[in-house]
């Protein structure tokens, strides 16, 4: 028997007894621990842990206000978290069962959150003193892995759409279980804490069904999607797309040509989300979003770039303070690229991803705009820095190629980001100023 002590920084600290054939608690552990102490707090929700080991995300869990059950399949697991939660206090060791994924396991009704620490070692990289039932419980299995297990069993639940699952997942080198798996059959990922051990990393993953399973509008046709998404019906994760758009707009309603074959859509997400980002925050994020989905690059503040500086799309964010109106994010993309005047070409995606269809990219882009900013009950939304950065990661593609800002008679370098989207230019007399219109500025380098 091993006594481990926990301490966690504001949520508590307990002796955690751990027998010889019972994971103890380890670096994965308190990394799963500490992001849900992130977590807005879980009073009146029920959570369920699969393998809980010798039971410290189970009590950290408890601690923090979630009615919590949780099995394991090794028998001696289930008597240690029973035996730990009873040392230290914490009530509901009755909830803690012999069992597992693929063993008849059954979520207790009203379950909001599962969480899994995925066995993710090869066969063969336990020590040899372990026996059966340990390389069970901590090994991955063939095929899609343990996470592929668990999704298959989500996916038969009848309140999947109600379901968070959380898991910790080996990325580097990356395991058999596969947050690509999770995407394909529609959930939404969102990474909530990292950390290297040795020569791997794993991360803490949230899954979800993007829009929390809700389908979006598709049309054959309209005007503008900016304006068709004020007639669906309410919600925090209204989207719609048109196959064909006839009279799009972009900034300051200048005329956005669509070519039939494109991406033209709207997302209508909660005005409250003013409160917690700017507009500008958010159009440079999602242009991020799409930036990365369409394997292209973006130019500040709200233009998707081919690799050689040919505009492929937009995005647009338009803000009410109505709960109706919400805020609007339009993004319009080009399948394929088209002359525009006599000089400039528009670009389309088929230069970069190839022969993919309109709501494949949408797709696509939906679940990256949902993972940035769909809202789930108690899950903590991305930090305003985490969003800057993704959003100057982006910017940079293009920027290294030595494309430079005219401010007034002077040629600045743009060098940054700040929260509120601003593009920071830095150089000449201005010093370091943080530009926040695009109309006092002029791009060099672009085509």
């Amino acid at each position: 028997m091993v006594k481990t002590k926990v301490s966690l920084e504001g949520i508590g600290e307990w002796d955690v007894f751990s027998p010889h054939t019972v994971y103890p608690p380890r670096e994965d552990s308190l990394l799963l621990c500490r992001v849900l102490g992130e977590f807005v707090p879980g009073l009146g929700f029920k959570a369920f842990e699969i393998g809980c080991g010798s039971g410290i995300v189970t009590m950290v869990l408890a601690t923090l206000g979630w009615e919590v059950s949780a099995c394991d399949l090794n028998p001696f697991a289930v008597s240690a978290t029973r035996g730990n939660m009873e040392k230290n206090g914490i009530p509901g060791s009755q909830r803690i069962s012999e069992s597992g994924v693929g063993e008849n396991l059954v979520l207790p009704t009203g379950t909001k959150l599962v969480i899994w620490n995925l066995p993710y070692l090869g066969r063969g990289d336990e020590d040899s003193e372990f026996e059966k039932i340990e390389e069970m419980a901590w090994s991955d299995i063939p095929s899609k892995g343990w996470g592929g297990e668990l999704l298959n069993f989500l996916e038969s639940q009848h309140n999947v759409n109600e379901l968070l699952a959380l898991m910790v997942v080996k990325t580097e080198p990356e395991g058999k279980s596969k947050v690509i798996d999770w995407e394909r059959r529609g959930w939404t990922s969102r990474t909530l804490g990292s950390e290297r051990l040795g020569e791997e990393k794993i991360e803490v993953v949230a899954f979800w069904k993007t829009g929390s399973g809700r389908t979006p509008n598709i049309i054959d046709t309209c005007s503008s999607t900016m304006e068709e998404v004020l007639k669906m019906p309410d919600g925090d994760w209204v989207r719609v797309m048109s196959r064909n758009q006839t009279n799009g707009r972009g900034r300051k309603n200048s005329e956005w040509i669509s070519e039939q074959g494109g991406v033209f859509a709207t997302w209508k997400i909660g005005s409250n989300l003013i409160a917690e980002f700017s507009p500008g925050l958010i159009q440079t994020s999602i242009g991020a979003v799409v930036s990365s989905v369409l394997e292209a690059e973006m130019k500040w503040p709200n233009d998707i770039l081919s690799r050689k500086g040919e505009k492929m799309g937009g995005v647009l964010v338009e803000s009410s303070n109505d709960q109706v109106s919400g805020i609007r994010i339009g993004i319009g993309i080009n399948r394929f690229g088209f002359p525009v005047g006599t000089e400039i070409l528009a670009s389309g995606w088929e230069e970069t991803l190839g022969d993919v269809d309109a709501r494949q990219v949408f797709n696509k882009i939906d679940r990256g705009i949902s993972s940035i900013f769909e809202k789930k009950d108690f899950l903590p939304l991305p930090s305003k820095r985490s969003l800057v950065v993704q959003s100057w990661v982006s910017l940079s593609r293009s920027l290294s190629r030595g494309v430079a800002v005219r401010l007034g008679n002077e040629v600045v370098r743009p060098s940054g980001l700040n929260e509120l989207g601003e593009l920071r230019v830095t150089g000449g007399s201005v010093g370091s100023v943080n530009i926040g219109d695009l109309d006092i500025i002029e791009w060099l380098g672009y085509r």
